[in-house]
């Protein structure tokens, strides 16, 4: 559990939008626009729909189905990153993605901004 640094505000994926999701044996890789990328290494949520209607359990990678790919081509209208390194990014469409740190021993996801990488 590293957490984000306490300057982190994440306004990086603000208009961002969903290029490409892929899939690994221990990652999902989360491509947008503007050269910035997150790998989840460890548990996340994605919700689909408005609040409070549609919504996927806490999942831990690896999955072994998902409907993350419903990404692809959304945009990020609202992010908020907290100290305890939650950062949930909402898309339009109303789509939510929460990224977890939750794990004592290992990052659980990484932010690639060009050449800066942010373990979490």
């Amino acid at each position: 559990m590293y957490g984000s640094p306490k300057d982190f505000d994440g306004s990086m994926f603000f208009g961002r939008t969903v290029g490409l999701v892929s899939f690994s044996v221990n990652t999902i890789h989360i491509t947008f626009d503007g050269d910035i990328s997150i790998t989840l290494q460890s548990s996340f949520e994605h919700r689909l729909g408005a609040e409070g209607t549609e919504q996927d359990d806490v999942q831990q990678v690896p999955v072994k189905e998902s409907r993350l790919m419903q990404l692809a081509g959304r945009t990020v209208e609202r992010v908020e990153a907290n100290v305890d390194g939650t950062l949930t990014l909402h898309f339009n469409g109303g789509h939510v993605l929460r990224c977890f740190d939750d794990s004592l021993q290992y990052e659980c996801y990484r932010i690639t901004h060009g050449k800066e990488v942010l373990y979490v």
